[in-house]
């Protein structure tokens, strides 16, 4: 006698939805690590502003900081003089035999009328054109949307690395996503904007709770 199929578990299709809004919510953060671009250009005018011709041999170029900031603070406003976002940091130092900047403490922040999105690292790495950014050590990127239940979801991880022109951010390191109670936890993640993909890589634990009536 031939059995009816079983039906499907009620857990996969609120699996599958929740991890569409992770992917979502982890490729949303792109655009912020572009603000990394305001500090560079900063240094580069700085750099540009000394005088570059100097008679001579060419000096050795050695890992030692040319130019740095000291607890500083950058923002942007739109054109109604609201605030947009801000970069903070309490040391930057630009190398100029990489081309990088190396940030400590650094924290960015970005306002909207929907949300906020916060991110903080021990430490953050950018090369020259902001292209890449990497947040080093115990980095956290949150966002909360502003209703009446406070939304948030949240990416913790060691390192994290943006990929500006590839629209991608990427880990080697285990990486925890909490959605609300919901928790997506990974050794290594990958999301690619442009693919419209997010992958979980290695042992995934995945914890969901039904939303409350």
């Amino acid at each position: 006698m031939n059995k009816l199929p079983l039906p499907l578990p009620q857990a996969k299709p609120a699996l599958s939805r929740r991890l569409y809004q992770a992917r979502d919510l982890v490729l949303s953060y792109m655009p912020l690590f572009m603000l990394s671009l305001m500090l560079l250009v900063s240094v580069w005018l700085v750099r540009n502003a000394a005088p570059v011709d100097v008679p001579g041999e060419t000096p050795t170029v050695s890992h030692v900081a040319d130019y740095e900031f000291t607890n500083f603070t950058l923002k942007s406003y739109d054109i109604n003089g609201k605030i947009q976002s801000a970069l903070q940091g309490t040391l930057a130092q630009h190398y100029q035999d990489t081309h990088n900047t190396w940030v400590k403490n650094p924290q960015v922040l970005i306002y909207s009328d929907k949300k906020h999105t916060s991110a903080k690292a021990l430490q953050a790495l950018t090369n020259e054109d902001g292209s890449e950014v990497q947040l080093i050590g115990k980095a956290e990127v949150k966002q909360v949307t502003k209703s009446m239940d406070e939304e948030f979801t949240q990416i913790n991880s060691n390192f994290l690395h943006f990929y500006a022109v590839e629209d991608r951010v990427k880990t080697h390191v285990p990486v925890i996503i909490l959605n609300g109670k919901n928790t997506f936890a990974s050794e290594a993640m990958e999301a690619d904007n442009m693919q419209q993909t997010l992958k979980l890589k290695g042992r995934v634990r995945v914890k969901i709770f039904p939303k409350e009536p």
